[in-house]
């Protein structure tokens, strides 16, 4: 499905969904960059798809909160792939905590990676798919940008903030030939998730239908 398609994947290392992103578009064809803020990490999960496919992706360094950090990726990107085709924002982060205590750097922390890294990014790369005139965008949300969960309230917000820029995005877009879509994934087994209390854990699973979280795979 991706054969010929240049894709780059913001926070691809590691056990998370990034990786699994990056394993599926280079199964289906296409050629990849990855990005993440962890460096080694980064290294080894090019490592383990160069193992796999006999192809080693392209990897750059990127944190999402720093705006040099990203126009590099996004020049990077396109030095070492001549463009892109597809661009997704998998770069987010999660917290625990009641929000009348949660304090403003808590708070801060959160949205900067998730809902600003997320609008970086795409301040970053859009220019060269006008330039290219067609494309696509896809964003990582979460089902808890509109369902309740105690706790999560900057994480919530976040994805909210994700799901809705995505929507105005696609309209501002939709005529340049450029699709802008986000997914919203459950609760999916992660390092995320590993930081859930069990009591959180057991009722999350009253509410899935499978009495089990999500992999990675799915």
């Amino acid at each position: 499905l991706l054969a010929g398609r240049r894709v780059v994947i913001t926070a691809a290392a590691g056990s998370g969904i990034g990786g699994s992103l990056a394993r599926r578009c280079m199964l289906e064809g296409a050629t990849l960059t990855i990005s993440d803020a962890h460096e080694r990490r980064l290294g080894e999960t090019a490592d383990a798809l160069e193992a796999e496919f006999g192809i080693r992706p392209a990897t750059l360094t990127c944190d999402v909160t720093d705006e040099e950090s990203v126009q590099a990726l996004v020049a990077g990107a396109i030095d070492t792939m001549g463009g892109y085709d597809t661009w997704m924002n998998n770069a987010g982060l999660g917290g625990n905590g009641l929000l009348t205590e949660l304090t403003d750097d808590q708070w801060n922390k959160v949205l900067d990676v998730t809902l600003t890294g997320t609008f970086r990014c795409l301040r970053a790369a859009l220019p060269h798919l006008y330039e290219q005139g067609s494309g696509a965008v896809v964003n990582n949300a979460s089902v808890l940008g509109w369902r309740a969960q105690e706790r999560q309230g900057h994480y919530a917000a976040a994805k909210a903030g994700v799901a809705g820029m995505t929507r105005a995005l696609a309209r501002e877009l939709g005529s340049r030939s450029i699709t802008v879509n986000c997914v919203a994934p459950g609760f999916i087994a992660t390092d995320m998730t590993d930081a859930l209390t069990e009591q959180q854990k057991s009722a999350l699973l009253g509410h899935i239908p499978l009495g089990r979280l999500g992999t990675r795979d799915d």
